[in-house]
């Protein structure tokens, strides 16, 4: 596979994924689970801008949602609640609440208890999570 270097490259790879992607839709080629020509270009190609892009351009990956705080959030969304609703059930303040579901700060053992017995949220997951 050949490295990608230059921006030109780059620019001139992408321009190919998009024309592959648009012939493979037009022809019924890019379905799920497909596997011919036109997937197992896309593929390669993909693979050499992303190699260009972990090298030169500084793109930071999506930061997934952490277990513990989706068990949260779907506890809120079960009991029709909202964020600030949820601080005040815990008994910490909207703006401390909302550093911990940003994950900016930690997680204190006092809280963590009260996730257990407010919101029944799984010991095991406040632990490997929190």
């Amino acid at each position: 596979m050949e490295k990608l270097t230059t921006r030109k490259q780059y620019d001139d790879v992408k321009a190919r994924v998009e024309q592959l992607i648009a012939e493979a839709t037009q022809k019924g080629m890019l379905e799920p689970d497909m596997d011919n020509a036109y997937t197992q270009e896309i593929a390669l190609l993909s693979q050499q801008m992303s190699d260009y892009e972990d090298e030169y351009l500084n793109i930071l990956p999506l930061r997934q949602k952490s277990p513990l705080i989706a068990s949260i959030e779907d506890y809120f969304y079960a009991h029709g609640m909202k964020q600030k609703d949820g601080a005040k059930l815990l008994g910490v303040n909207e703006s401390q609440f909302s550093l911990i579901m940003s994950g900016r700060r930690r997680i204190s053992m006092s809280f963590a208890k009260r996730l257990r017995s407010k919101m029944g949220i799984d010991a095991g997951l406040i632990i490997d999570y929190a």
